[in-house]
């Protein structure tokens, strides 16, 4: 039998297809790009966009492959499972470890053993090199713009041991780890005896033969001073991403973020004096009810003492269960163009930490040749392309020369 996956969203998500993909191997499915016997949607719903986009990927499925059997699984058929007509199975993110068990028995296949929790799904390989174990998943934060405390709950933590055992699975084939969650700063608060995501980081470092580990995204405001110190480790990567979404205190509070835009300066500058050339990247919402043009220039000026060398932007959308379920802008086109105003400031910001580095030696990871190009990303996440077939997998260092056609272009 045949199985097709698409995953939607964010790198848990795409850890937990990875572990499906795995337990369905297991009852002897094969992964295949092209027709299948099913199709596996991992969706995302974090956003009205991501939510639309989830949709397309259903349609899209169902026409270019009529007779397969779809399941639709992960966020968006955990709260909005009404608005998924047409496919077959319909597995919440609730029980996502479930879907392989539920596909298997639809074909009369005995299920070979019972998960009793999202937390039973694991993996002992990654489809890129730099490979993402999954520690924590939900988030106790209720930030008023989000959804997601009510798709995956309060938040959970994977026991130490098993992520560190799972870490030495994966360091023979990925020379790069990346910790992640849904607020990964979160991370041991619940375990009994309790531990810090810095334990956790401190016992992987320790590893035999480990190559490198990154953080996935951090709450600002639960960053401890411990935690800041660790990042001069030479196996921990100089980036850090930080979910600011405002530099303005009043959207801050309307948010529910429980943080200023003080702190959040006073956190970077920490990050720098333990690091001075760490990389940071962020995130950013525009459009949240109430932002005026006063809002947004504070969000400017924020970002131009901060100097990001990545911005995610995104544009507010009022989500279910949420404060502001339903609530629509007068006029949609403010967003729109603060939005591409926010871009046109960002590129300027990753142009600069981009020069910064040219002439310097870094390290990469390579990830995939294509058309002559061997690409992969640096310990500070700038992605970066050789011009010359290189192993996949390894850790290379590279000498930053300069752009050429979009790409920031290395040599050996």
């Amino acid at each position: 039998m045949k199985v097709k996956f698409y995953t939607l969203g964010c790198k848990v998500n795409q850890y937990e297809t990875q572990a499906l993909i795995e337990d369905l191997a297991g009852y002897g499915f094969t992964v295949t790009r092209g027709k299948a016997d099913f199709c596996v949607i991992n969706t995302c719903s974090v956003t009205a966009k991501a939510d639309s986009k989830s949709r397309e990927i259903i349609r899209r499925a169902r026409k270019e492959n009529p007779q397969t059997k779809i399941a639709v699984s992960g966020c968006l058929a955990q709260r909005n499972n009404a608005s998924i007509p047409g496919v077959d199975y319909i597995i919440p993110q609730d029980s996502k470890h479930q879907l392989a068990g539920i596909i298997a028995a639809s074909v009369g296949l005995a299920i070979r053993r019972s998960h009793k929790n999202i937390w039973s799904l694991g993996i002992n390989d990654f489809f890129n090199s730099r490979a993402f174990v999954k520690v924590q998943d939900g988030c106790d934060n209720l930030c008023s713009f989000c959804k997601v405390p009510y798709i995956r709950g309060t938040s959970s933590s994977r026991p130490a041991d098993e992520a560190i055992q799972e870490v030495k699975r994966l360091l023979p084939k990925h020379p790069e780890i990346i910790l992640t969650g849904i607020n990964l700063a979160l991370y041991g608060k619940d375990l009994r005896p309790r531990v810090s995501l810095t334990g956790l980081i401190q016992s992987i470092l320790g590893l035999k033969d480990f190559g490198r580990l990154r953080l996935s995204s951090l709450e600002p405001a639960m960053i401890s001073a411990d935690l800041i110190k660790l990042f001069s480790h030479p196996k921990i990567c100089p980036h850090v991403h930080l979910p600011f979404q405002s530099g303005d205190n009043r959207m801050l509070a309307a948010m529910n973020k429980k943080a200023t835009g003080a702190l959040y300066l006073d956190l970077v500058s920490k990050f720098r004096q333990a690091v001075p050339q760490i990389a940071v990247s962020c995130d950013i919402l525009v459009g949240f009810p109430g932002e005026d043009e006063s809002a947004f220039r504070n969000t400017i000026a924020f970002l131009e003492k901060v100097r990001p060398m990545r911005v995610h932007i995104f544009t507010f959308s009022g989500r279910e269960g949420t404060r502001y379920q339903g609530w629509q802008p007068k006029d949609p086109r403010t967003a729109v163009q603060r939005s591409q105003a926010l871009k046109r400031i960002c590129v300027d910001f990753s142009r600069q930490y981009q020069q910064d580095f040219c002439g310097k030696t870094l390290t990469m990871v390579t990830e995939e040749f294509i058309d002559g190009w061997t690409s992969g990303y640096t310990e500070n996440y700038l992605r970066v392309s050789v011009n010359k077939r290189l192993p996949v997998g390894g850790l290379i260092p590279v000498r930053l020369v300069g752009t050429k056609d979009r790409r920031l272009v290395a040599e050996i």
